[in-house]
C-alpha cells in the first residue's frame, strides 16, 4: 500500500493495521529467536540430540548430555561440553567428519559438535555456540580479496567471471568499488591455525578427515606434509571418476548432513569432508571450526555420501566420497565455515600426460584443481608425482622431458620446456619440483603488479629409463696467457654413462677490453645458470624471465668479463666503464645491488642431459704479440 492510499485509510483502521504488523513482526523475531539457544541458557545435566550422518545420506539422531560450559574457550567464543550416546560413538568416541554436527537442547539448537581430544577414552566433545557461527554467515563479500587470491566464482550456471569483473556478481554482492588491494602481495602465502598441534590435553578440533582418491604414496605424503598442519588428515578414500555410481545422491543441504570441500575433482578426488550444522536459505554453517582459517576463500563444495565409520584410538574417521556438486565455501572462519549454494566455484582444468612407457594401463588424467594461490601450486605437484607414481613407479635412472603449458588469464599460453635427470624414477618429487611450470602458476598468483589467474595447465611428461647422462671432466686452453682480441680453443672431455669419453671443442673469443686483465672461464650445464635479468615492470616481463634460459642439454661456457653492467628497470646495460655505472647506478635504498657481473656465452647444443661444472682462469696480454 503507498502513502497516498494509507492516507485514505481510517485513523482506527491505521492503528489496528499497525498494531497487527508489530505483532506479526514481533512474533517472526520470537520465532527465529526461539529456534537457538543462548550459552545463558545452558546447564548442567539438560539432555538432547544431535544428528549426523553414519552412513549414506541420510542423518541420525545421537543422545547428547551437557557436561558445563568452558567460558573464553576461544576470542570472544565459548564452549559447551557434552557426552555423546550412540552404539557407533560408544566405540568410536569422537569422530573426525562430524565436525558441524548440530546438537538441539530443548528441540533448540545451540551449536556444532566440533573439538574432541586425541587418544580420548570418553564420547566427550566440545561445541562450538551456534550465535559464533551465525556471525560469520553475516559476513560480507569483498571481491578484492577473491581477485587478489587468484579466483572469482558465478552464479550458478554460469561460467566463473574474470577477476577483474564483478558486474554478473554485484546484486549478490552489492556495488562495490574496486579499489587497490596489496594485503596480500608475495607468493607462497600461508596461513596458521593455532590449534593444530598435540599439546597433552589439548582440545583439538575434530580433526578434518581429507578424503584422496587417485593419489598414489606419493601424492599423498606431499598432502600430508603440507595440508597436515591445518588439521586436515589425509585418508584413502573414494570418489574419483571412477567411483560407483551413487544411486541415492543428495542433491541438497539438510541440518545434520555430510558436506565435502573439494580442493581436486576428477580424475583424482582430494575432498575435505564435515557436518552441515544449520541451513539458512541459500547459505549454511558447518564444521564448527575453521578448515584452513584462510578467511574468505572461494573453494568448491558438494553433498557427500558417509560410507564408513571407522573406529581408532587416535582418532575414529568417517570414510565419504563426493555426490553431487553445490556451493562455494566463501568464508573459513574461526567458528565456522559458511557456504552460498548459489554460487559455482572457479577451478582450473589439469591435464596430465605420460609418454614413454608401453602398455602402462593409464597415461592420462584430466581433473580440476582449486584455483588458490596458497593450494594451487601444491595440489598440482600432488597430482602430477601421483600420475607419474601410477604409471612409472620403477625407482631406477630416468630422464624427463616435461613439456608444460600455463594458460595466465590476460596473458595467453606460457610454454616451457624442461630436461632432467633423476635416478630415483620419474615419480621423484625433488626432481619436479623445479619444473618451470611452477615459477609460472606461483609468478601468476604472486607478482606484485596485478591480480590474475591460471586458467588451465597441460603438463606432457616423457620418460627415458636410462642414464643418458654426459658430465664433465676436464677442460684445457692451448696457453693461460692470450691476446686481446684473438680467439682461443677450448677443449672440453665429456664422459658418458658407459665411461666412453669425448671431446668438445669451443671457439672462444677474447674480447680486446680484456687488455691487461684477467679473465675466469665457466663451463656449466645450461640450467645451472642464472641469466641477469632487468628489474621486472610488469607480469609479462616476470613470465618472459622464466621461459628465458639455457636447456640442461646444452653446454654453456661463459666469460667472466672485467666490467660490470648495471640493471635498470625494464632493461639491462651491460659492460660499462666505471665512470659510467657511476652515472646510472640507482642511488636509493630499494635499489641497492643493481650492479651485476657481464658475461659472454657461448652454447653448445648437445642433445643429452649435462652435469658436473669447471672454472677455467687465463691472464690477457696488455699488447698482442707481434
Amino acid at each position: 500500500m503507498d502513502l497516498p492510499a494509507l492516507s485514505r485509510v481510517p485513523l482506527p483502521l491505521l492503528v489496528v493495521f499497525a498494531f497487527a504488523l508489530t505483532l506479526t513482526s514481533a512474533l517472526a523475531l520470537s520465532q527465529v529467536a526461539g529456534a537457538y539457544m543462548a550459552v545463558s541458557e545452558i546447564r548442567p545435566g539438560m539432555k538432547g540430540y544431535g544428528l549426523t550422518v553414519f552412513r549414506g545420506h541420510t542423518p541420525e539422531r545421537f543422545a547428547v548430555e551437557v557436561i558445563d560450559v568452558l567460558h573464553g574457550f576461544r576470542p570472544d567464543q565459548d564452549l559447551v561440553l557434552i557426552r555423546t550416546e550412540h552404539p557407533v560413538l560408544s566405540r568410536a568416541v569422537t569422530v573426525a567428519g562430524m565436525s558441524g554436527s548440530p546438537i538441539y537442547l530443548n528441540d533448540r539448537l545451540i551449536g556444532a559438535y566440533a573439538y574432541g581430544w586425541t587418544f580420548g577414552k570418553e564420547p566427550v566433545a566440545g561445541v562450538t555456540p551456534i550465535a559464533n557461527m551465525l556471525a560469520e554467515m553475516a559476513r560480507p563479500i569483498d571481491p578484492r580479496i577473491w581477485k587478489a587470491i587468484g579466483t572469482l566464482p558465478a552464479l550458478t550456471g554460469q561460467k566463473p567471471a574474470p577477476p577483474r569483473t564483478q558486474a554478473r556478481l554485484r546484486p549478490y554482492l552489492g556495488d562495490r568499488r574496486e579499489g587497490p588491494f596489496d594485503a596480500l602481495r608475495t607468493h607462497g602465502a600461508s596461513v596458521s591455525w593455532a590449534g593444530a598441534h598435540t599439546a597433552y590435553g589439548q582440545p583439538l578440533p575434530a580433526a578434518t578427515p581429507l578424503q584422496v582418491s587417485g593419489l598414489g604414496q606419493a601424492g599423498l605424503s606431499l598432502l600430508e606434509r603440507e595440508l597436515g598442519p591445518y588439521g586436515l588428515v589425509p585418508v584413502q578414500a573414494g570418489g574419483g571418476s571412477g567411483a560407483a555410481a551413487d544411486s541415492g545422491k543428495a542433491t541438497r543441504y539438510v541440518d545434520g548432513g555430510s558436506i565435502g570441500v573439494q580442493l581436486v575433482r576428477g580424475d583424482v578426488s582430494v575432498m575435505a569432508v564435515g557436518t552441515v550444522t544449520h541451513v539458512q536459505g541459500q547459505k549454511l554453517v558447518a564444521f564448527g571450526h575453521p578448515m584452513l582459517n584462510a578467511g574468505q576463500v572461494a573453494l568448491a563444495t558438494c553433498t557427500a555420501r558417509v560410507v564408513h565409520v571407522l573406529a581408532s584410538e587416535m582418532r575414529s574417521f568417517k570414510l565419504a566420497e563426493p555426490s553431487t556438486p553445490l556451493g562455494v565455501l566463501v568464508h573459513d572462519r574461526q567458528a565456522a565455515i559458511v557456504v552460498d549454494s548459489q554460487l559455482s566455484a572457479d577451478m582450473l582444468p589439469l591435464k596430465l600426460r605420460v609418454h614413454g612407457v608401453p602398455n602402462a594401463p593409464r597415461t592420462e588424467w584430466n581433473m580440476q584443481i582449486a584455483s588458490h594461490r596458497m593450494l594451487t601450486p601444491g595440489l598440482v605437484m600432488s597430482a602430477l608425482s601421483s600420475a607419474l607414481e601410477a604409471t612409472a613407479i620403477d625407482r631406477t635412472d630416468a630422464v624427463l622431458r616435461v613439456d608444460s603449458r600455463v594458460d595466465v588469464e590476460g596473458h595467453g599460453s606460457q610454454r616451457v620446456s624442461d630436461v632432467m635427470i633423476t635416478g630415483a624414477g620419474p615419480a621423484d618429487g625433488g626432481a619436479l619440483s623445479r619444473l618451470r611450470a611452477f615459477s609460472l602458476i606461483a609468478a601468476a598468483y604472486g607478482n606484485p603488479f596485478e591480480n590474475t589467474r591460471v586458467s588451465s595447465v597441460e603438463l606432457d611428461v616423457h620418460v627415458r629409463f636410462e642414464r643418458d647422462l654426459l658430465t664433465v671432466v676436464d677442460a684445457s686452453l692451448p696457453s693461460d696467457v692470450v691476446d686481446p682480441g684473438s680467439t682461443v680453443q677450448l677443449a672440453v672431455t665429456l664422459r658418458r654413462f658407459d665411461a666412453s669419453e669425448e671431446v668438445q671443442v669451443f671457439p672462444v673469443q677474447i674480447p680486446k677490453s680484456a687488455a691487461g686483465e684477467s679473465l675466469e672461464l665457466n663451463i656449466e650445464p645450461g640450467d645451472e645458470i642464472e641469466l641477469e635479468r632487468p628489474k621486472p615492470n610488469s607480469l609479462a616481463d616476470i613470465l618472459h624471465a622464466v621461459r628465458l634460459g639455457y636447456p640442461g642439454t646444452s653446454l654453456v661456457v661463459s666469460t667472466k668479463l672485467p666490467s660490470q653492467g648495471v640493471k635498470l628497470r625494464g632493461q639491462l646495460v651491460r659492460s660499462l666503464p666505471g665512470s659510467a655505472l657511476d652515472s646510472l647506478q640507482p642511488v636509493n635504498e630499494a635499489d641497492k645491488g643493481a650492479l651485476f657481473p657481464s658475461y659472454e656465452r657461448k652454447e653448445l647444443a648437445l642433445g643429452h642431459p649435462v652435469t658436473g661444472s669447471l672454472k677455467l682462469k687465463l691472464n690477457v696480454r696488455a699488447e698482442p704479440l707481434r
